[in-house]
């Protein structure tokens, strides 16, 4: 078959663009807010001292839930990192399965972010750290409206997330069915790393945490299903 070159132009300018891929950084800051946890390492963070959790995804590798409007972008296991008052946490390794970073897009109407071992529901995930019960379980979740996002991308969902339309959040360490060790939430940075997050510099986003930190107890902590 022969193609004239005003036909291949033609076509070129036709093709779907190729699906966008990224390096995505996700980066979650808070303070301790409550700890419980009876030895050490972990018993030495104090309530008040800060939180901090980071790692990265690929905007272009995920996992569709069948039965709820969630998707799922695999943590890179290497790259997760959480800093407790000084203390540091790594995911189990080896991780048994695969650590799930999940957007929720009106589901039912409301959409969030939450940590899990799978796409559909808000588990956690297994860390280094060993409770009385098993490897401490970092559990993380924050809800917001339905109009938060507009699709299950997470290149669409890069921003700084806060108290605002905030309805309920969980960040936990736990023991088996306890939750001893407790984060109030300040923000949640979601930038790709060849840009970051548009109009907004570093420093933007740590006077942001700081702010928003001292109005933690303005919003419900609550462990639900879904």
């Amino acid at each position: 078959m022969i193609r004239s070159p005003l036909l291949s132009l033609t076509l070129l300018f036709l093709a779907p663009p190729a699906a966008a891929r990224e390096p995505v950084r996700v980066t979650v800051v808070g303070t301790v807010d409550f700890n419980s946890i009876p030895f050490p390492p972990l018993s030495g963070a104090i309530p008040g001292n800060p939180l901090e959790m980071s790692f990265l995804i690929d905007s272009a590798v995920f996992i569709d839930s069948t039965s709820f409007p969630t998707r799922g972008y695999p943590i890179d296991s290497s790259s997760f990192t959480m800093d407790v008052d000084g203390i540091a946490v790594a995911l189990q390794n080896p991780f048994p399965g695969t650590p799930y970073f999940v957007l929720r897009d009106n589901d039912p109407a409301v959409d969030g972010f939450f940590l899990a071992n799978n796409v559909d529901f808000p588990t956690g995930v297994a860390t280094d750290q060993v409770g009385q019960l098993g490897q401490f379980i970092n559990n993380f979740s924050v809800t917001y409206g339905g109009a938060e996002l507009s699709s299950l991308d997470v290149l669409g969902a890069v921003g700084v997330y806060d108290f605002t339309g905030l309805s309920v959040f969980n960040w936990t360490l736990d023991d088996g069915p306890f939750q001893p060790f407790g984060g109030l939430f300040a923000t949640m940075t979601i930038e790709t790393l060849s840009t970051g997050v548009p109009g907004l510099s570093p420093a933007g986003i740590g006077g942001l945490a700081v702010l928003i930190g001292g109005a933690g107890a303005c919003v419900l902590r609550r462990r639900t299903p879904r």
